[in-house]
């Protein structure tokens, strides 16, 4: 080959290979700078990871009580996508002065490597905080993989800091066996996302605070006993309605609520049967400081699922159980006061059908008599009956027309005038005769007269009985006096009260069925009148009186 050709070739070849390892060198050096960004990358997309899900699982735990813990477990649960670690720990400040560690091994260790994790973690925490550690008062718990063989000294360490506001709530820490593991780099970008969580979290523990203060504001408010129990057993609200119940100045813990409701009822079981099945347990009625009280256990849980607790809920049926009992009392009372006529009846009946022919026409005329009398008494109870239900159903009606008052209380007067004349008492009449017509019921007004005069005749044994009628202001006022057995001071206030009988004053002995005074009622306030009782006490009469509208 020509000299100067094969140079030329050579000369060629050396400038493509240099070419070649250039462009050769630009592609290592391009990919692995790709390598570097792709590298970059997926850690910043693991640290958003991480950020995310611990800014999440901060939002879904906010309620009544923000569970730390928890918070805590979801940090060291996404910090193995992070960096390498043996170990990752936390430590907290639990209750009654106790201590909340633990350390979860992710290598195998000795025990004497987790013991040097707790010994360093303790004493920053302890120095970090102000707060004393106790050794006796750590709960600790430990998970993982140990070994008998594994490593006991720590390569690396470093401390995360989880700050709520101002103080200091918690300190996480990562160990490694390997020593020079973490990079300044690393620990500051996960000191700035626990910066970031801790900034939220600060955020949440002021909104559930307000919460608290919210939730305690209306709770205090209620009449019913309340209790807040955390998924912990650690009571976070209670009101002064339950420390009435339990006869205590103010309810400290659930060991309280325990002790006070004693062995009448298992709580504790019934907290703990509300918390796992997530629904309202129902306690038998009990009996706290004179007063029947329902318990009932309710879970509390958000709008994610999450257990809050459970509220203990204390209602005061006191009022219900003696309703009962005087419904009990009054339907007695009404079978008895109906059988008594019936049975005068039944008799009276037996008599004119078996000895007809031999009774004379009085004797006929007078069982008669008797019989239409006990009849009238019997139809009387039943309209009282059937008046008192309208009444309390709202479906009691009147018809008012203008009408003369006066002459309708002169109309009672003659009527139960032979009464008290037979008993020596006297009836005298107040009423301003120049009293002008007003807009009444005649046939329900003349009703309530009728109750308040024969009551009144009824309880008084000497004496007098006295019919007012004046005019005050835009009214007129009825009332009824007497001089007979008066009333106790305690019985004025159930007057009027359908399942109420009084006796008759210093004898206590029962007369009829107390219905009288709450049809009177339902008929005064028909007419947007006020109708009220009144008695200085045993032995001194009383006062009924009642307002009709001159309009």
């Amino acid at each position: 080959m020509d000299p100067i050709a094969l140079g030329l070739f050579l000369f060629g070849n050396s400038i493509f290979i240099s070419l070649f390892f250039v462009y050769l060198s630009r592609f290592k050096k391009h990919t692995r700078l790709h390598e570097t960004e792709m590298e970059e990358r997926e850690k910043q997309l693991k640290h958003q990871v991480f950020e995310l899900a611990v800014l999440r699982s901060l939002s879904e735990r906010a309620g009544y009580s923000l569970d730390l813990r928890q918070i805590l477990e979801v940090i060291t649960d996404s910090l193995s996508g992070l960096v390498q670690y043996a170990t990752v720990s936390y430590i907290m400040m639990g209750l009654e002065g106790r201590t909340i560690l633990k350390i979860h091994a992710a290598e195998g260790v000795s025990q004497e490597f987790i013991d040097n994790v707790k010994k360093d973690l303790t004493a920053s925490y302890s120095t970090m905080s102000g707060k004393k550690v106790t050794p006796g008062l750590i709960d600790e718990t430990v998970s993982g993989g140990l070994s008998l063989e594994g490593p006991s000294e720590i390569g690396s360490t470093f401390n995360l800091p989880m700050m709520i506001g101002s103080d200091l709530a918690a300190l996480i820490n990562v160990s490694s066996i390997a020593p020079g593991v973490y990079k300044e780099a690393d620990t500051k970008i996960l000191y700035t996302i626990l910066s970031q969580v801790s900034a939220s979290a600060s955020k949440l523990s002021l909104v559930v605070e307000n919460e608290k203060r919210r939730l305690s504001a209306m709770v205090m408010s209620l009449t019913d006993g309340i209790a807040m129990i955390d998924s912990s057993f650690r009571m976070t609200v209670s009101n002064s309605a339950l420390a009435s119940m339990l006869g205590i100045k103010k309810v400290e813990s659930l060991m309280e609520i325990v002790a006070g409701v004693g062995v009448k009822v298992d709580l504790e079981h019934a907290i703990k049967q509300a918390l796992i099945s997530k629904n309202i347990v129902a306690l038998k009625e009990v009996q706290l400081n004179q007063k029947y009280v329902q318990i009932d256990v309710e879970p509390v849980i958000d709008q994610y699922g999450y257990l809050l607790g459970a509220a203990v809920v204390f209602r005061d049926v006191t009022a219900a159980r003696e309703l009962d009992k005087m419904r009990d009392e009054f339907t007695a009372m009404m079978v008895h006061e109906l059988r008594t006529p019936l049975t005068t009846i039944t008799y009276g009946t037996a008599d004119l059908m078996t000895g007809l022919e031999k009774l004379s026409t009085a004797d006929i005329a007078k069982t008669i008599g008797v019989i239409q009398s006990t009849t009238g008494e019997m139809l009387d109870l039943v309209n009282d009956l059937l008046d008192a239900a309208k009444i309390e159903s709202g479906k009691f009606e009147i018809t008012k027309k203008e009408d003369d008052l006066v002459s309708l209380i002169n109309e009672k007067i003659t009527m139960f005038k032979p009464t008290t004349d037979q008993k020596g008492l006297k009836l005298v009449s107040e009423v301003t005769p120049t009293l002008a017509k007003l807009p009444f019921d005649r046939r329900r007004i003349g009703q309530t007269l009728d109750n308040l005069l024969s009551n009144a005749i009824k309880y008084t044994d000497k004496g007098s009985v006295t019919i007012k009628a004046e005019i005050t202001d835009d009214h007129v006022m009825i009332s009824v006096v007497d001089t007979g057995d008066g009333m106790k001071s305690e019985d004025i206030a159930k007057l009027f009260s359908k399942f109420e009988q009084f006796g008759k004053g210093k004898s206590g002995e029962r007369k009829g069925t107390g219905l009288g005074l709450v049809v009177a009622k339902g008929i005064v306030e028909a007419h947007n009148g006020k109708i009220w009782g009144s008695s200085t006490g045993l032995g001194k009469g009383s006062t009924f009186a009642f307002t009709l509208p001159l309009k």
